[in-house]
């Protein structure tokens, strides 16, 4: 008894770093915490804009079958957009984007600061995205290629903006007027992002989302968006926190399967 009371104090403990360490990303940061003052300092890291956390990343299902098996029905299914991921962090006047692993890509995407500025509801907030390009006469998605040649670019940024612009797709909210979101069920997350954002077509839009438990509707689903140029489609579970890095059950990507290639 006294070994497995042990065992759960050790895992408590390092969970409760794990946590700290997530929201304030410096492990010698969250170490001297722990040091210094313990259990209570690790419990009231501050979750703040402009300083980017780990996101949360989603494991790849078999099929519609198995990923309800994962997140359990009913489900949030929504597009896996072929795009680049980006944190959208906002203070006051000043916003920041971070890409997964947390390089600050500000400079590179004007176009996505000035729209997240003008139709977002809020001066203080972390929202994950993945910003598409489309091509502006056919109005079509086009591959994550065609943007990724931004993040090492210093000029022509204007050019790039113009020849292919993108759309913001919001999926998630971190933090909003300095509420912390973290622990609160992904469908209260959505509710709160839907509530801030003033939706414009080709500019700024939710996921396209729906939540169902029927296999045939989610198939229909998946199969819409890959008719539409998207690598296929997310199942959150809708009771699921925030939870940086990889999760069994919070939520997984489904997608079809590329075939072997001798080379």
């Amino acid at each position: 008894n006294d070994e497995k009371q042990g065992r759960e104090a050790y895992n408590f403990l390092i969970s409760s770093f794990q946590e700290a360490l997530d929201i304030s990303n410096d492990f010698a940061d969250a170490a001297l915490l722990a040091k210094n003052k313990g259990l209570s300092g690790l419990s009231n890291v501050k979750l703040e804009a402009l300083s980017p956390i780990k996101v949360m990343l989603y494991q790849k299902a078999a099929d519609i079958l198995d990923a309800f098996e994962q997140v359990s029905r009913p489900a949030a299914l929504e597009f896996k957009y072929d795009g680049f991921r980006l944190q959208l962090h906002r203070n006051g006047d000043k916003i920041k984007l971070f890409t997964r692993r947390l390089e600050d890509v500000t400079k590179q995407f004007p176009d996505v600061v000035k729209v997240v500025k003008e139709h977002i509801k809020s001066k203080n907030f972390i929202l994950d995205s993945e910003v598409i390009g489309y091509d502006p006469k056919t109005k079509k998605f086009l591959p994550f290629q065609h943007i990724s040649q931004r993040i090492r670019r210093k000029y022509d940024i204007k050019e790039l903006t113009e020849k292919v612009p993108v759309i913001v797709n919001l999926f998630d909210a971190v933090l909003v007027d300095e509420r912390n979101l973290i622990k609160l069920p992904f469908v209260e997350r959505r509710a709160i992002l839907k509530k801030i954002t003033n939706e414009v077509p080709y500019k700024i839009q939710l996921a396209e989302q729906l939540i169902t438990a029927d296999n045939k509707e989610a198939e229909e689903f998946y199969k819409k968006a890959l008719e539409l140029g998207n690598e296929g489609v997310m199942a959150k579970n809708l009771e699921a926190p925030y939870k940086p890095g990889s999760r069994v059950g919070y939520g997984v990507k489904i997608k079809p399967t590329m075939e072997n290639l001798d080379l």
